[in-house]
């Protein structure tokens, strides 16, 4: 699957847990799915720094803008069946990829 794919079909799962998509970590949250799609075993320090790198941000930034987004999604918790407490940008940024993982595999 191409990256633009892979960015489209994450963009929907952002979407559909009502991340709205007009925030900065909108953004930063789909291509944090998509990197950690394609490289399950790297961290998340890495995953916040190549985001970082590529939209001249610094990974506070990064952290802060994906925290906020995750806090402004109203359907978070129902998508991913946990509780709004449990909301952390790691697990949420592990859950949405394997989510896309097997969005990818249903494709083929």
């Amino acid at each position: 699957m191409t990256n633009q794919l892979l960015l489209e079909h994450a963009e929907k799962i952002v979407s559909d847990c009502s991340v709205p998509p007009h925030l900065s970590g909108f953004a930063f949250l789909t291509e944090a799915i998509v990197i950690k799609y394609q490289s399950d075993s790297i961290s998340l320090s890495d995953i916040y720094r190549t985001v970082a790198l590529n939209h001249n941000r610094t990974q506070r930034a990064v952290t802060r803008s994906i925290s906020y987004a995750l806090s402004q999604a109203e359907r978070m918790s129902d998508y991913l069946a946990v509780d709004k407490q449990e909301i952390f940008n790691g697990r949420v940024i592990a859950s949405l990829a394997l989510k896309l993982k097997s969005l990818s595999q249903s494709d083929k």
